[in-house]
């Protein structure tokens, strides 16, 4: 089994992603959910002045066997609450049948401060079973050694 580099994947994934994304309508939903993910662009490292790059990867996760979610929202902000990127135009969708997933890699700029977020929305033509399983692995490296860690995702309730 071979690896391949983030940036390969992200192209091959952005491209079976907004693929699918065109070929959706968003069908009525009676049942719908919003989500916190946070996200890292930079973190210290032992030089309080040194910021190191991170990308996150949001991965989206259907765990039903029965029910189809369809996601809705994938927007990133900076730490200022400004709209940086959109993944899902207006009327697009992600249709995830069961046990289906699909995967952003999201990556930031330097400049931006540490303080990145995500807004996740979805939900399906009748209450689900089972809820999305909805993660963030944050990546980078410090010389030689890499590090991962996940984010905190939690639902928006308004």
């Amino acid at each position: 089994m071979g690896c391949r580099s983030l940036e390969d994947l992200s192209d091959t994934k952005e491209q079976q992603i907004e693929d699918e994304i065109n070929k959706k309508e968003v069908p009525h939903l009676s049942f719908k959910e919003t989500y916190y993910v946070s996200a890292y662009a930079e973190i210290k490292g032992l030089e309080k002045r040194k910021r190191t790059p991170c990308i996150t990867v949001l991965n989206l996760r259907n765990p039903s066997l029965s029910d189809t979610l369809y996601f809705t929202k994938v927007d990133y902000y900076n730490s200022n609450a400004e709209l940086i990127e959109r993944h899902i135009k207006e009327e697009g969708v992600i249709e995830l049948t069961p046990l289906k997933s699909a995967e952003f890699v999201i990556e930031k700029n330097i400049n931006e401060s540490n303080g990145s977020h995500i807004i996740v929305e979805y939900g399906g033509v009748t209450p689900p079973k089972n809820k999305a399983l909805i993660e963030a692995v944050n990546i980078g490296n410090f010389s030689q050694h890499g590090f991962s860690f996940k984010s905190d995702v939690v639902q928006i309730h308004e």
